[in-house]
């Protein structure tokens, strides 16, 4: 069944077939996928989208919420994120399986390959943390696992790494033994030592004469360094290096091996003053086929294996007609031998308390 065709069906539902709906995403490439892969379809079938940008966070949220002025509807919203504002009572709670169109194959909510943070949260795309390379920077071997990254003897160079320690203490214990599926167990039962272990061995890395580490702050500089040879290696976001190769035609490798997958999702404010349409949105744009379309121009995975499989089926699948996005895809089988899922709940537990020790750490660098 099509995203148009459950808006008809929507009418016999109770829901409103001629929906107007405020959805508020944090705009640029991404937003425009949205806009593009299933925002224009679902105003063809007859709807309105208003759309709006904010820069994520909670605060509006709660402004809105906690004055009784809602004004937004459906919000895109990070794992941790919607898993405080669930917990604080400023989402709706959304039956999933109210709001989930049957795949092709007839899955339901068993389509979902990652399980929903919370009862708020609907899934729409998961997208990575990587480490990439200059192909042109190594003549023979290349790194191809996390350990790599932390190897100078190997591949000397500078390292590029964000000025936040997300990613970069995963990334640490990773590379100093422990397993990818224990990191944040072995976080939450070691505490401080555990933190201290990840800040020694990139302390390690950045004081080796063959190393160094290049803090970096805006999502467009991982490519930039690398490009202009600052560094051999950098952390980044895989969206970001996909566009640097694909659309700029940069001499950029990724390294999957020890990738952590961070999630998006659609949440319902509470209050919302367009709640049955809101719900008619979601239905349309999680269904198979219309959040395939949004892969078209920004290579973010679908939380819906269905739709994975699509892309796969019909490569390639991108804005270019030319490029076969899969091997850019989190979920692809290929990236996934040894990966992690973004802690969202260490983090929000833990934020601070490694933001202070991150902090004074960089300070005697």
């Amino acid at each position: 069944m099509s995203g148009v065709s459950a808006g008809i069906l929507a009418m016999s539902a109770g829901w409103v077939f001629a929906a107007e709906v405020n959805v508020t995403s944090i705009g640029g490439a991404y937003q425009r996928s949205q806009e593009l892969g299933y925002g224009q379809a679902y105003e063809k079938a007859g709807n309105k989208i208003n759309w709006n940008v904010y820069s994520g966070g909670l605060g509006e949220v709660r402004s809105q919420v906690a004055s009784g002025n809602v004004i937004w509807d459906v919000v895109d919203m990070n794992n941790a994120d919607s898993n405080i504002g669930c917990a604080e009572g400023i989402f709706e709670k959304i039956d999933l399986a109210e709001v989930t169109e049957a795949a092709p194959n007839g899955a339901g909510v068993d389509d979902y390959l990652i399980e929903r943070p919370n009862d708020c949260a609907v899934g729409t795309v998961t997208y990575s943390w990587t480490y990439a390379y200059n192909k042109n920077t190594f003549s023979g071997a290349r790194p191809t696992v996390v350990a790599d990254y932390f190897d100078t003897a190997k591949f000397p160079g500078k390292r590029g790494v964000w000025s936040s320690p997300t990613q970069a203490i995963e990334m640490a214990l990773m590379a100093d033994g422990v397993p990818a599926n224990q990191i944040y167990s072995y976080l939450e039962e070691n505490g401080e030592e555990a933190v201290d272990r990840a800040l020694a061995k990139l302390k390690t890395l950045h004081e080796d004469k063959n190393g160094g580490l290049v803090f970096w702050n805006g999502g467009a500089e991982p490519p930039e360094l690398l490009a202009k040879g600052e560094v051999v290696m950098s952390t980044g976001w895989s969206g970001r290096f996909y566009d640097a190769v694909v659309k700029e035609g940069a001499p950029i490798e990724q390294v999957w091996d020890g990738q952590i997958m961070d999630f998006q999702n659609f949440v319902v404010l509470k209050g919302a003053p367009h709640l049955d349409a809101a719900k008619d949105f979601l239905r349309f744009a999680t269904a198979t086929d219309n959040i395939a379309e949004t892969v078209r121009y920004i290579p973010y995975a679908p939380w819906r294996k269905s739709a994975g499989d699509k892309i796969m089926a019909n490569e390639p699948w991108s804005e270019d007609g030319k490029t076969a996005v899969g091997p850019y895809l989190s979920t692809a089988p290929a990236n996934m031998t040894n990966y992690l899922e973004m802690g969202s709940d260490y983090w929000q537990n833990h934020q601070d308390e490694v933001n202070e020790r991150w902090i004074a750490w960089k300070s005697r660098l």
